[in-house]
């Protein structure tokens, strides 16, 4: 359920673990490489469930499930892509072939349920990133079709695109969306990794699952400050050799 506040909490109920599902690779637009960020979060985190979830293709996150199974790490590794629709980002967990980017949002939902897949609402209504807006939350929301829902909304996303629509969307989800509440890091590099996390009863990718489904799920994390943001941007473009 909904928390109201995003409170970084480091030691969690007995039986309770952390999951950071909203991460990116170098394979995308991000600084590290799927292999650094499964053996970051194995040995310098107490992370038990990641997703990689690159923009428009899950190359990475194959690619990170992989080498987590042949490390033999208790780490697990769950296959998401973030899908450009035509109304805003999308996250979809558990995802097995790519999804097609710049579709309608009510099709890219039906076509990620087709495949299994939980749908979650990252950065909503932020005006800083390709975000999904209120009215087409609305038209969602109100849609008829038993396939055509979210399963989950992020309700903290550590970077400045979430932190200005965070309390909004909190809000909305308290007083009518009443969805899941999880988060995110939106980590495009190792440092911030773990940032923003949901916290969920048991341990594994299907606890993960069954924790979002059922709507037990709570959220917690920090927003970065300028300088993360600044050393983040300096080191995305070192990756490109302009600097």
């Amino acid at each position: 359920m909904a928390e109201k506040t995003a409170v970084k909490t480091d030691k969690l109920p007995k039986g309770f673990s952390k999951a950071d599902y909203h991460l990116h690779t170098s394979i995308g637009d991000a600084v590290c490489t799927p292999e650094e960020i499964v053996d970051h979060v194995e040995k310098n985190t107490d992370l038990r469930v990641i997703a990689i979830t690159d923009h428009d293709q899950i190359k990475g996150a194959i690619a990170a499930r992989e080498y987590a199974k042949k490390k033999k790490y208790k780490i697990n590794v769950i296959v998401g892509e973030e899908v450009s629709t035509l109304k805003g980002h999308l996250i979809g967990l558990f995802i097995k072939k790519r999804i097609r980017r710049y579709t309608g949002l009510i099709d890219t939902i039906k076509e990620m349920h087709a495949q299994g897949a939980v749908v979650i609402v990252p950065h909503p209504l932020s005006y800083l990133t390709t975000s999904v807006g209120e009215m087409a939350f609305r038209k969602v929301m109100e849609h008829k079709d038993d396939d055509v829902y979210f399963d989950a909304v992020e309700l903290i996303n550590p970077a400045i695109a979430g932190r200005v629509t965070d309390p909004k969307a909190i809000k909305l989800n308290n007083s009518y969306w009443k969805l899941p509440a999880t988060g995110g890091s939106d980590s495009h590099s190792l440092d911030n990794i773990g940032d923003a996390y949901t916290i969920f009863k048991g341990k594994t990718e299907e606890d993960f699952r069954k924790a979002i489904l059922t709507g037990k799920t709570s959220y917690a994390g920090r927003y970065w400050n300028f300088k993360e943001h600044w050393d983040l941007f300096v080191k995305k473009f070192k990756m490109m050799k302009v600097f």
